[in-house]
């Protein structure tokens, strides 16, 4: 009788940790292939009166792919990443940015920036040609609730190899104002990176992080997020559905309306 309840026992905490086991990986659920690199090269100019000096400064962030096009990708990041406040700046200084953006694969795109809304700390970008071996992230239809459990893929301080990337665990916990606050490990570099619900759904895009307490994060709120999102992506349809159409003409695929 007490080897059936031992073999019984034996079978339980084996079935049981197999199923804890499967539970840690979210490999085939969050969007790896989705995460870009991006690099932001700062050419300044000062000129007073007749003489003129350059400088040159670089900066790296993350970013995440939103939408997919025939011409090139909709990427989202923060806009710091993207674009330097000029009025951080004097005025005798002038400023040409170069933006760069790299995928999982070690693959380098050029970017441009489409908008950005700095209340939010957000931005997209777009890079031509950026259209295989990498996936859009979804957006989540629904807000985090506080204590959900939430993943970041990211590149603090650049730290990211072909095909490998960090991917943080942690928590939402609330917000305020235009902010929401997550609980997971953050540094330079990760600004712009995704911060996705269980379902590896976007519910977030982180912009700061706390100098002397670096597991907690700030993004901008998932509501205010959203909606910046998707009216980027509108205002930016109309031209690139023309361009479908053109190409797919060219190509021989396009289908005329029965007459």
């Amino acid at each position: 009788m007490a080897k059936i309840i031992i073999m019984i026992g034996l079978s339980l905490l084996m079935a049981s940790c197999g199923v804890y086991k499967s539970s840690l990986s979210v490999h085939g659920v969050i969007p790896r292939k989705g995460y870009v690199f991006i690099k932001k090269i700062v050419n300044l100019k000062k000129c007073v009166k007749d003489k003129c000096t350059h400088g040159t400064l670089t900066s790296v962030g993350s970013g995440f792919i939103i939408k997919i096009t025939h011409r090139g990708s909709f990427i989202a990041t923060a806009a710091h990443v993207c674009s330097t406040d000029k009025k951080e700046l004097l005025s005798i200084v002038s400023v040409i940015e170069t933006l760069k953006v790299e995928t999982l694969d070690g693959s380098w795109y050029d970017a441009k920036v489409l908008d950005y809304d700095r209340n939010l700390d957000a931005c997209v970008i777009f890079a031509r040609n950026l259209v295989n071996g990498v996936e859009e992230v979804p957006l989540s239809q629904n807000a985090p609730k506080e204590g959900d459990k939430v993943y970041n893929i990211a590149s603090p301080y650049g730290i990211h190899y072909n095909n490998i990337v960090p991917i943080f665990e942690g928590r939402y916990f609330g917000e305020t104002g235009l902010k929401a606050f997550y609980s997971f490990e953050a540094a330079p570099g990760s600004s712009g990176s995704m911060i996705l619900n269980e379902d590896g759904e976007l519910i977030g895009l982180l912009h700061s992080v706390y100098y002397k307490m670096q597991s907690v994060v700030v993004s901008a709120r998932y509501e205010n997020l959203i909606q910046f999102l998707q009216n980027v992506l509108i205002q930016h349809s109309t031209s690139h559905m023309k361009e479908l159409e053109e190409y797919q003409k060219y190509n021989g695929i396009y289908r005329y309306p029965k007459l």
